[in-house]
């Protein structure tokens, strides 16, 4: 027993430093100032946020785990983080131009490719197979507002911001974000939820596309013919490092920056229009017009279009700026205490999503793997797609995977915009 006490007086002569050292940091700390980086200094707000988004794309890249996280959650977590520790402020005119005009110009970037000819041409079965993967998404939405919607703070604009991404991807997932105006506290969380969900589907995915019992009840002709060998080449070929000159991001922009300008002014005339007030609320969402003029141009102009190299590659990184920039408002109380109501209401679209599919394809008699294609392109968007397709080896669905999901991007804002606009008015 003296040896314990001996030990126990000890312990506590040797922690009593530390203690000190560890109250004399938290005083100092509470006396900087708050936040650090004043919300009119521009030069170090864009520092950090250029600097933390490299880093989240950097992370995303380079280790599995971050990889699995997503870039998308790791940017808004790194964000949260420094605005909650009063490093960086939670409002500033910086943020307000990102959202004003970064999103708007990163959506025609990410679009050049939306020739919709080229799409249902090249798509076969799949493009059938997608819808019916949108209607489970939409129909999903309906269901979580029914389930969840005492507990979800505007529930309306939740659905359409999840029909929106769990039919395109992040871009239409900010696209609605913006159109509804949606507090950070609540898009926050419900990132975090999108994508732990989408991982989550992802997996069933792939013990479904090897499960007896489904493949007894689906014609599966790719997964008797796997193993050609060819699909890593098609991804390889897609996701290489792409040439790109000044003429190119000249020329994207350029391009971008019209269609933003004559979207808003289309939407502009909408809203004075005296047509029926959703139809308003619709047709003069700058948004849609922006989805709708990317897909006409890529088709129309498509041999122009196609010829400009690396706006895929312009419009992500705006979209990762954006992503950092939306974590800094956010209250991290609020976004703990939201995360779990809106990961079962994620949760019910993309179980509704996949139910609805297989049950929908197995009347039209389409292939198992043309299904889990499009339930990945929905939920998932280009890159999930095309991953599960080379996962299964699935050669020949890889390029209508991809395609599929680009698809996605042209309708997601439209039917997410429209389905919220609904909710609101249906809902007491």
């Amino acid at each position: 027993m003296q040896i314990t006490s001996a030990t126990h007086v000890h312990a506590s002569v040797d922690m009593a430093p530390v203690k000190r050292e560890i109250a004399v940091l938290l005083e100092w700390y509470h006396h900087l100032p708050r936040p650090l980086i004043a919300p009119d200094d521009a030069w170090a707000l864009w520092t950090v946020i250029i600097a933390g988004t490299f880093a989240a794309i950097w992370l995303e890249q380079t280790y599995r785990w971050a990889g699995r996280l997503s870039g998308a959650v790791l940017a808004i977590a790194m964000a949260m983080a420094l605005s909650n520790l009063g490093i960086m402020p939670t409002e500033a005119p910086t943020y307000k131009f990102i959202d004003q005009w970064l999103v708007p110009l990163a959506i025609p970037l990410l679009l050049l490719r939306a020739n919709v000819v080229r799409i249902a041409r090249e798509t076969g079965w799949m493009f059938v197979a997608f819808h019916v993967s949108a209607l489970g998404t939409m129909l999903g939405a309906v269901l979580a507002v029914w389930l969840l919607r005492p507990w979800v703070e505007h529930a309306n604009q939740v659905a359409g911001i999840m029909t929106a991404s769990y039919t395109g991807g992040a871009v239409n997932f900010f696209a609605v974000k913006e159109s509804f105006d949606t507090s950070a506290n609540l898009t926050n969380p419900l990132l975090v939820a999108d994508n732990v969900i989408m991982v989550g589907i992802f997996a069933v995915l792939l013990l479904a596309a090897g499960s007896r019992f489904v493949l007894r009840h689906y014609s599966h002709p790719h997964i008797r013919d796997a193993g050609d060998g060819d699909a890593a080449n098609l991804a390889a070929q897609h996701w290489r490092r792409k040439e790109i000159s000044l003429r190119d991001i000249a020329a994207a922009l350029a391009v971008a920056f019209a269609v933003v300008i004559v979207s808003r002014r289309i939407a502009g005339l909408f809203e004075q229009t005296l047509a029926p007030l959703m139809i308003r609320d619709v047709l003069g969402n700058a948004f849609v017009w922006i989805t709708f003029l990317s897909m006409a141009a890529a088709t129309l102009f498509h041999r122009a279009i196609e010829r400009i190299h690396g706006s895929e590659e312009i419009g992500g990184y705006l979209l990762y700026v954006f992503l950092f920039a939306i974590g800094l408002p956010a209250d991290l109380a609020a976004v703990v205490r939201n995360v779990p109501v809106l990961f079962a209401f994620c949760l019910v679209m993309a179980v509704t999503n996949l139910v609805v599919t297989l049950a929908v394809g197995k009347l039209l008699r389409l292939d198992l793997e043309d299904l889990l294609v499009s339930v990945s392109a929905t939920l998932g968007g280009p890159p999930t797609a095309a991953a599960l397709a080379i996962a299964k080896g699935w050669s020949r669905l890889v390029l209508p995977g991809l395609l599929m999901g680009i698809w996605g991007y042209v309708i997601g804002t439209f039917l997410g915009v429209t389905l919220g606009e609904a909710l609101a008015r249906l809902l007491p």
